[in-house]
């Protein structure tokens, strides 16, 4: 489920909500993300406003966990995974001499290796 667009975001997390739940038998609890405006809302002139994903934790009991702007230590985890996977997809898409239109389909199979 490639996410193109920023407002796809909340949906994207619901089919993989129900996914993880589903197979594991287990509730998510805890979602860590950045400060990125798709993920808790916007500011406006009284501060910042819940969005429809931040709502959507709230009414799931789902807790957010915001990572301080500027700490990407914070998210180490999720930022060395990441790294990993571009470095497998570039290697995929060079050793195969692959179009840029594909990147989506060689990030899929690089989830799946």
């Amino acid at each position: 489920y490639l996410i193109k667009e920023k407002f796809e975001t909340l949906e994207k997390f619901k089919i993989f909500k129900n996914e993880v739940e589903k197979e594991l038998g287990k509730v998510i609890k805890i979602v860590r993300f950045d400060h990125g405006g798709e993920y808790y809302g916007k500011y406006g002139v009284t501060g910042q406003h819940m969005g429809l994903f931040a709502l959507y934790l709230q009414d799931y009991g789902i807790v957010p966990q915001y990572t301080i702007h500027g700490s990407p230590e914070q998210n180490g985890v999720a930022k060395r995974h990441n790294r990993t996977l571009k470095d497998m997809m570039r290697s995929m898409m060079s050793r195969c001499n692959l179009p840029e239109f594909l990147w989506g389909e060689v990030l899929k199979t690089t989830f799946y290796i």
